[in-house]
């Protein structure tokens, strides 16, 4: 574990905009995600648990074996590729884990749209009467993904970071990433995804590319409805 010194911001000090507590803790920790015993299960369980909550440990590393079927997302808004891996379905694998369901960025710009709406707060429901307000502002002409997937950010986004040296391999790894993932989508519900992909990269150029997302991407994001 890592020692470090955090401020931490009460209920109480949300509310009435007062100052935070200071704390000095352990706050990172590796996540044991072995099976070889019960007492390693357990460990690697109550370790999530922790990370999911509002307390310690505020650092989780974890090898490739983290990146797939485990949620992060409830207190973890940031993510540290310390490496890069091979193909774009695993990337977003990995970001998957915290751009979640009701994921902390998406809280966190609620709190800052509409705390000052809240009538009567109550600790124990303040997301629920949060949520109600951004449902009762929000609805009409926006998605069911809105507010619980997407929210109008507030300054609070979901990070993405990549420690890379300039001019190292990782650069060019990592843009060349980028566009597969760009093409990949474009590759979604294909019956041969790989071929579609390697044929476009090797056989387009990037503003060749982007004409052809606008024909052929799978549009995900929340859209408006109309009304009329």
């Amino acid at each position: 574990m890592v020692s470090f010194s955090i401020n931490i911001y009460t209920y109480d000090s949300f509310i009435k905009e007062s100052k935070s507590r200071h704390f000095r803790c352990h706050f990172g920790v590796a996540l044991n995600h072995s099976l070889d015993n019960e007492k390693d299960v357990m460990r690697s369980d109550s370790v999530r648990d922790a990370f999911n909550s509002p307390f310690r440990p505020f650092i989780l590393t974890t090898t490739s074996i983290g990146q797939e079927g485990l949620d992060f997302h409830l207190y973890c808004r940031k993510i540290l590729h310390w490496n890069l891996p091979a193909n774009p379905v695993d990337f977003e694998q990995r970001e998957g884990r915290i751009n979640r369901f009701k994921n902390l960025a998406i809280r966190q710009n609620l709190a800052i749209k509409y705390r000052e709406k809240l009538q009567s707060p109550d600790s124990s429901t303040i997301w629920d009467q949060l949520y109600q307000l951004a449902i009762d502002y929000e609805k009409g002409d926006k998605s069911d993904l809105v507010p619980f997937w997407h929210v109008e950010p507030q300054n609070i986004f979901i990070e993405r970071q990549v420690p890379t040296i300039p001019y190292s391999k990782e650069v060019k790894k990592l843009r060349n990433l980028l566009r597969t993932i760009s093409v990949y989508r474009i590759a979604l519900g294909q019956p041969r995804q790989e071929d579609l992909i390697n044929y476009l990269i090797e056989n387009f150029d990037e503003k060749e590319i982007e004409k052809v997302q606008k024909q052929l991407l799978i549009n995900l994001s929340p859209f408006r409805r109309d009304n009329n």
